[in-house]
């Protein structure tokens, strides 16, 4: 089959994927379809939620092996460094989670096992897995630069992020306040908080930072290997935590400091410190150009 004819059936069978995708999401937007949060297989029951986590660790675990080479990572110490930054960042993703609704798992100790309902901070996440990295750098005595490897590793969060996203699909988390616009999303009444009840459309939150991902992670992936250690890192920090400032505004589950949410605050924090590490990047990339 000559290879313009096989590019063409690829690109029909993406077309063809994406309509199905559509047509799955308004049937569930529109409330004609509720999702079910877990299958049984055999004696096991199966939480939709445990597999898209599942999904978008093998996702990041792939880009990231993929693009190894290319940073000067040999594939065995690839594969190390990043099953230890997936245990980390998972750990970290749920105690940063506990530990901003600590009143509630107080009261409900139990609950802080059941991964499977949700509960799993990007900041978390990121905080845990660059330590970890930092740990693994120290441990084997690596001589690749810190800022490189989280170049290198970059990319592989957003994927995971987009992908990880799904999961508060299936269980109907991490949505906005009611709204009546043409892709509004229909929550059963289960999930709804106690004083939003009486509403059954809101906010498709999760979606609108998939878009964005989807965005931000197109554009660190054109930049490939950068000149300049950690500018895809600071970039990445940069760019995702505008589109998170800006969408926790809309969140209906946000956790508050007093009047203050506190991810907001965060990712106020994460801006003004991305700008500031990119700033000195390429001021010491001109200092080294005309010394």
């Amino acid at each position: 089959m000559p290879r313009a004819a096989k590019k063409n059936i690829i690109i029909g069978l993406i077309i063809i994927a994406a309509c199905l995708v559509l047509w799955f999401f308004a049937q569930v937007f529109s409330g004609r379809v509720v999702l079910p949060q877990t299958f049984r297989f055999g004696p096991l029951t199966i939480h939709y939620y445990g597999l898209t986590m599942a999904a978008a660790v093998a996702a990041g675990f792939w880009l990231a092996v993929k693009r190894a080479p290319k940073f000067g990572v040999e594939p065995k110490l690839a594969e190390d460094l990043l099953f230890w930054i997936a245990v980390g960042g998972f750990v970290g993703a749920r105690l940063y989670h506990v530990l901003s609704s600590i009143g509630y798992y107080y009261r409900h100790p139990i609950d802080i096992f059941k991964v499977y309902n949700g509960g799993l901070s990007i900041y978390g996440a990121v905080l845990a897995g660059i330590f970890a990295l930092w740990l693994m750098v120290k441990i084997r005595r690596l001589s690749t630069p810190l800022l490189n490897l989280l170049d290198w590793l970059a990319p592989s969060v957003v994927l995971g992020q987009i992908i990880g996203r799904l999961g508060n699909f299936f269980n109907y988390e991490a949505f906005g306040y009611p709204t009546n616009l043409p892709w509004k999303m229909f929550v059963p009444t289960g999930f709804r908080p106690e004083n939003f009840v009486a509403w059954r459309f809101f906010h498709p939150w999760f979606l609108y930072e998939i878009l964005g991902n989807l965005l931000i992670l197109a554009w660190l992936l054109r930049r490939g290997k950068p000149i300049r250690s950690g500018t895809v890192v600071f970039s990445y920090l940069l760019l995702y935590n505008l589109l998170r400032f800006g969408l926790e505004f809309l969140r209906i589950d946000s956790t508050f400091l007093g009047a203050v949410r506190l991810n907001a605050a965060a990712s106020f924090i994460l801006v003004l410190a991305s700008a500031v590490a990119l700033k000195l990047i390429r001021r010491h990339d001109h200092n080294d150009k005309t010394a």
